[in-house]
């Protein structure tokens, strides 16, 4: 008796031809494409309030209006609903000169910017109408906050110091939620006019090493995270 065994290479194999004939059975569709647009923060990310990095607690983003751009492969196993994931990045530059006008005993320097990844996937709706689709979609995932490293100066009494903080990426549940206007220009070719608005509340550690004494104390942060995004992209949709 011949005892055959498949391999894992055969298995996975398998399972993809056994997903392509379902999604061919109910006669699912697919959608995959990239947009990209403006990112406008808000809540603390895009605050300016007065914020003191050696002692944790609640910062402020001081994030500038940027740049946002996403990929996303959505498939619908319904007339109308599917399930849609999306890798999104928003990169907003730290407004320096805000923070060194606010009234504070120090100025500061910046490395790197504000920056948020976001790792999400739910449910979405879409719509056709002639040569127009209207979506909707409610994701939601990992959101992951990456915030600058800031070196503040000051001098007191003719003695200069540096303090230099430095954050961990924070990586913590967050959401997006977003409509679009898709024109299907070409046959399976599509280009679509959104807005989102994604939001997590950030929790991340950081460190502070001051010149002055060589002190090094370790703090945890949080930073309410909103941003408004503005995009323009295009699709396949099959």
């Amino acid at each position: 008796m011949l005892n055959f065994k498949p391999s894992i290479t055969m298995k996975k194999y398998l399972v993809l031809i056994s997903v392509v004939l379902i999604s061919y059975t109910v006669k699912a569709q697919f959608t995959f494409g990239i947009d990209g647009g403006l990112s406008i923060p808000s809540s603390n990310y895009g605050a300016s309030a007065s914020t003191t990095y050696n002692s944790g607690g609640t910062v402020s983003g001081y994030a500038k209006i940027g740049s946002c751009y996403d990929a996303f492969a959505g498939f619908k196993f319904l007339p109308l609903i599917g399930v849609m994931a999306q890798y999104g990045v928003n990169n907003n530059s730290y407004d320096v000169g805000k923070f060194n006008t606010s009234g504070g005993t120090s100025t500061v320097s910046v490395s790197g910017g504000d920056k948020i990844a976001s790792y999400l996937v739910g449910p979405y709706l879409s719509i056709k109408l002639a040569n127009i689709k209207l979506e909707a979609k409610l994701l939601g995932g990992i959101v992951s906050s990456n915030y600058p490293t800031i070196t503040e100066n000051s001098t007191t009494n003719g003695t200069y110091n540096s303090v230099v903080n430095s954050f961990k990426t924070g990586n913590n549940f967050g959401y997006c939620a977003g409509a679009k206007i898709k024109f299907m220009v070409a046959g399976i070719l599509g280009i679509g006019v959104g807005v989102d608005y994604l939001a997590s509340d950030a929790t991340f550690k950081g460190v502070t090493n001051t010149s002055y004494n060589s002190q090094t104390v370790d703090n945890n942060y949080k930073m309410s995270v909103g941003i408004f995004q503005a995009t323009l992209g295009a699709s396949l949709d099959f």
